[in-house]
This record gives C-alpha cells, sequence and structure tokens, in this order.
C-alpha cells in the first residue's frame, strides 16, 4: 500500500464512436478513440510518478480489457456501478477507501494537461481536510478526493452543468465537511477545448501532442 495512498482513474476503453463523440464535428470516430487513448497513454505517465496505488474504474463494456496493455502499473480494475455519475464515483471511492487507503483521489481521464504536481498539491491539501477538489474552467471538477467515504458530494448533483464544482462545494459545507482547493486544470470536452489544446501544446513531447501535431493544421481556429 503506496504510502496509503491511493488513485483512481475514472474512464472508459477507447472504442471508435464510443467515446470522445463532442469532439465528432472535427474529428472522425477512430480520431476520437486515438485521441482518448493519447490522454490515457499520457495520464498513465503521470500516474507513475506518484507515490500511490492506481485503480481504474472503467464504464462497463465488453472491451473493457483494452484498458489493461495502457494502466500496466494498476493495482487494480473494476466496472463503475450506480444509476448516475454521482453514484458511480461515491461507489468507486468507497471500494478503494475499504482496502484501508488512509487518502484516495479519483480523476477524469481526459486530462492531458495533468501533472504530478497537481496530485501531489491535492493529496497534501487533503492531510488537513476532508475533501479537495480541483476545479476546470468551466466550472465542473477534475479531480475529487476524500479521506474517508462522503456520499453528501455526489447527492442530487446535475453533471454536465457549470455550476457542479460550487454546488459541490456548498453541500460539503452543508454536511460540515473541511474543503480544499486542488490547482485548476483544464479538461478537454468541445472542439473549442481540443483547439486551444493544440496550440498549448506545440512542440510539446508526450503521446497527445504528437497526436495532434499532425492535426494542427485543421484543428486551429
Amino acid at each position: 500500500m503506496a504510502n496509503g495512498r491511493a488513485l483512481i482513474c475514472f474512464t472508459r476503453p477507447p472504442v471508435p464512436g464510443e467515446t470522445k463523440t463532442r469532439l465528432r464535428p472535427v474529428l472522425s470516430g477512430e480520431e476520437c478513440a486515438r485521441l482518448h487513448t493519447a490522454f490515457l497513454q499520457d495520464l498513465s505517465a503521470v500516474y507513475r510518478q506518484v507515490e500511490a496505488d492506481l485503480y481504474v474504474a472503467y464504464a462497463p463494456h465488453p472491451r473493457w480489457e483494452e484498458l489493461r496493455p495502457l494502466f500496466p502499473q494498476a493495482a487494480g480494475f473494476f466496472p463503475q456501478e450506480g444509476a448516475d455519475l454521482g453514484e458511480r464515483m461515491h461507489r468507486a471511492l468507497c471500494r478503494v477507501l475499504a482496502l484501508g487507503y488512509r487518502a484516495c483521489l479519483l480523476t477524469g481521464s481526459d486530462l492531458p494537461l495533468l501533472t504530478p504536481g497537481h496530485l501531489e498539491r491535492a493529496f497534501q491539501a487533503l492531510e488537513g481536510a476532508d475533501v479537495v477538489l480541483g476545479p476546470t474552467p468551466d466550472g465542473g471538477y477534475y479531480l475529487v478526493g476524500l479521506r474517508r467515504p462522503s456520499p453528501a458530494l455526489f447527492t442530487g448533483q446535475c453533471y454536465g452543468h457549470g455550476t457542479v464544482y460550487e454546488n459541490t462545494l456548498s453541500a460539503a459545507r452543508a454536511a460540515a465537511l473541511r474543503v480544499a482547493a486542488a490547482p485548476v486544470c483544464s479538461d478537454v470536452d468541445t472542439p473549442e477545448d481540443l483547439a486551444a489544446l493544440c496550440a498549448r501544446l506545440a512542440g510539446a513531447q508526450g503521446h497527445t501532442a504528437r497526436l495532434l501535431a499532425g492535426w494542427k493544421e485543421r484543428l486551429s481556429p
């Protein structure tokens, strides 16, 4: 048990036509899957630089085992369970915390700008708090971390709206939970996000940067 710390990657298999569908105006289904694969490869490299056991919580799919070679360091893989996104995140965190970890962070997987520093600062913040949230610029969050299960955070939330971060903060405070913030990090959901990422990663290293370099001309605004 790596320093009592765990990470959960909340994701899905990179299957053409079923992933990153909001990018279909500018990418084909196959290209969306290639981009998602690159995101996962870069994210796996980031996780390896953090002292924490990794678990992969995947959206149930017959091809889920395609995630195994992308995360060879993972301590375990398990399917997401629950009626909505909040319940699925809550159950994933409960499952891993029940193994005896003193701190657990759950992140999304569309995070090509995530660094080990984001995760280390989140773990540090959690030492003095009950909950840590990592905000995204669009009003959501890319990371939630707990030391013990806190179902109030995930009940009745309307995910996909620009107020989910603030609403989750309010839920935490209403439950008398101490909340800390991790550094802001952008995720990639829309063609505009992708164009901004392409410019940001120009000349950078990594799977995502190399893939986007070949698409730069048609993705540039």
